[in-house]
């Protein structure tokens, strides 16, 4: 009788667990439109170094001749106070904390994983002045592979930036489009 209550409150603490973070993943950036958030997050296939079209560049390639895999972050509007990188799906997750704009991150594998690296997403958590909280999450993928899609999803933001900062932040990226040749 007692073994069947504990089974059943541990299923309870998974299937909340399972709810929080569902909701955590599909929540969106408010108003914000395909178009407008290819401008915030590189989409296309580049080293991200000189891209100016766009606010963030992430991405996580393996390059098997050396068995690492190379994660960049960088963020073209220096407003990046805090990002938090993981891999998730490892036997112990990595978990390393950075406080630059933007940087490199070489980590090593023995091989790659028994079931794709689809089974170990890329999770970035960055506090961003201009947009708040934000995660993004990739996977990572041979260096002769297109990059996948970048997933985003707002955390949290506070009021300021849910206004002013935010609006004049997006109107900024908005009037740098229209500037362009």
């Amino acid at each position: 009788m007692v073994f069947w209550r504990k089974k059943s409150i541990v299923i309870a603490e998974i299937i909340i667990v399972a709810a929080v973070l569902s909701a955590i993943t599909m929540v969106s950036f408010p108003q914000i439109d395909e178009h407008t958030m290819s401008q915030i997050v590189c989409l296309e296939d580049n080293d991200g170094l000189n891209h100016s079209d766009c606010v963030i560049f992430v991405d996580a390639v393996y390059e098997p001749e050396n068995n690492i895999v190379k994660i960049t972050y960088s963020d073209n509007s220096k407003m990046t106070s805090l990002v938090i990188l993981e891999i998730l799906g490892m036997e112990e997750t990595f978990h390393k904390e950075f406080s630059q704009q933007s940087f490199v991150e070489i980590v090593r594998f023995d091989s790659a994983p028994k079931y794709g690296w689809a089974s170990m997403p890329v999770v970035f958590s960055i506090n961003h002045e201009g947009l708040g909280v934000i995660e993004l999450k990739t996977e990572i993928h041979p260096y002769d592979e297109p990059k996948p899609k970048v997933i985003y999803s707002v955390i949290s933001h506070s009021e300021k930036q849910r206004g002013d900062t935010y609006t004049e932040f997006m109107a900024e990226i908005r009037e740098t489009e229209k500037n362009k040749p």
